[in-house]
Parts: C-alpha cells; structure tokens; sequence
C-alpha cells in the first residue's frame, strides 16, 4: 500500500476546502428546513473547532521539533502584540478628552469655550 503523506504546504488548502464544504452542507440543511443562521455562541464553537482542527492537522504535517520552534516565534510575536496593546491603553488613560458642557449651560446662553482673557468679551 502507499502511504499517504500531508506536505505542509497543502494544510491550507485542505483546511479552506474542509472549511467550504462544512459551511455549503450547513447552509443546505438549514435551507432545507427553513431556519435561520445560528445563534452567535453555536457560530464562536464551531469556529473554535475549526480553529483546533486547523492547529492539529498544522503541528502534525510540520512535526513536533519544527512545530515547537514555530511555537517559539508565535508567543514571542503574541508578546510583542500584548505589550503594544498595553502600551496603547495605558496612552488612553492618561489622555483624556476635554469634558463638554452640560445642556443646562448651554440653554442658558454660556459659552462653551470660556474666553483665553478673563477681560475679553467673548461677544466683541
């Protein structure tokens, strides 16, 4: 018999055609029985299935000592990401927007901007 082996650079493509057939054959069912789309929680499963089936097929066509090293590259570029993303919240919280006023003051005819002068008319 021949055995069959799985290049890594066919996953992909094996992936995306599992991907299509699954989605064409649900949307067939759900036609057929007249529904509508799943619910969000049921479509957030069905992709982290998809996910997982992604990442097993992957780390077994590329074996574990190349899978361990590529590994490596991801939590480090994940780390990068995390820091980046921590760095751009923290920037947020210490920027913060001017406050607007309130609609009573506006109703009441004061100024929103408040004259640089205190002398100054904001009216002349």
């Amino acid at each position: 018999m021949n055995d069959v082996e799985v290049d890594a650079w066919q996953v992909p493509i094996l992936v995306t055609a599992a991907i299509v057939l699954v989605e064409a054959g649900f949307n067939l069912i759900l036609r057929h029985r007249g529904l509508g789309p799943p619910s969000q929680r049921l479509r957030t499963a069905g992709f982290g299935v998809l996910v997982l089936l992604t990442v097993t097929v992957f780390v077994a066509a590329l074996g574990p000592t190349r899978a361990d090293q590529l590994s490596s590259v991801a939590a480090a570029v994940a780390a990068v990401v995390a820091l980046w993303l921590t760095y751009r919240s923290y920037n947020t919280a210490i920027k913060r927007p001017p406050e607007s006023p309130s609609p009573g003051e506006e109703l009441a005819g004061k100024s929103a901007v408040a004259p640089d002068d205190p002398g100054e008319s904001s009216h002349g």
